[in-house]
């Protein structure tokens, strides 16, 4: 014999089922470095205060795709110290945009990564925001590393949230090393940026 559920059970589970489709989060980027040409389009690289295309870096350290022991697929992202520098090297992704929204926007950042050559606090992850203008408005969660790198010959899955400041527009996605020392390797899969959904009562 089937049991029927009373009409008023079906239209609340039809009604939370929807209401968990519109509050799942909203993918702003991802990066899994497949199928993409070799100069890495539209990824940058700094050195202190001088930025220019991520390979067109050779000293004191370069970018390149790598298809040694990629996390998935057949490339990861390669960031490789090949002199001692007292300045923060930075690899970073385009610019992404983020919507205007009413209330708070929460951004969760996720990707895999491994290392050797850094040390502890040697390399970090984070969160550049833009305004409309593109001018810097902060580092998402308010310190200059979001994401500390652990020294690692494995994959490491790497997880933070933040809130994006009311006037935020862009952001992007920065790997940072601190180390001065070289020689040190840190290779980075599967980013993805999402917008969270914000939590109401």
């Amino acid at each position: 014999m089937k049991h029927l559920l009373p009409l008023s059970a079906l239209v609340l589970a039809c009604f939370s089922g929807s209401l968990r489709a519109a509050d799942a989060p909203t993918l702003l980027a991802e990066y899994d470095f497949e199928k993409i040409p070799a100069y890495v389009p539209n990824w940058g690289a700094g050195l202190g205060s001088t930025y220019k295309p991520a390979t067109g870096w050779k000293t004191p350290f370069k970018v390149s795709l790598d298809q040694d022991n990629p996390h998935s697929g057949d490339n990861s992202l390669r960031f490789e110290l090949l002199e001692p520098s007292d300045k923060e090297k930075i690899v970073h992704s385009p610019a992404i945009k983020v919507e205007p929204a009413d209330g708070e926007r929460k951004v969760r950042v996720r990707l895999f990564v491994r290392s050797t050559g850094f040390g502890e606090k040697g390399a970090g992850i984070r969160i550049l925001e833009r305004d409309e203008a593109g001018a810097s408005i902060r580092l998402l969660g308010g310190s200059k590393t979001l994401i500390p790198v652990p020294d690692s010959a494995d994959w490491v899955e790497l997880d933070a949230e933040g809130v994006l400041h009311s006037r935020t527009a862009s952001i992007s996605f920065m790997v940072v090393a601190y180390t001065e020392e070289a020689p040190a390797t840190l290779w980075i899969d599967d980013v993805s940026i999402e917008l969270v959904p914000a939590v109401t009562p």
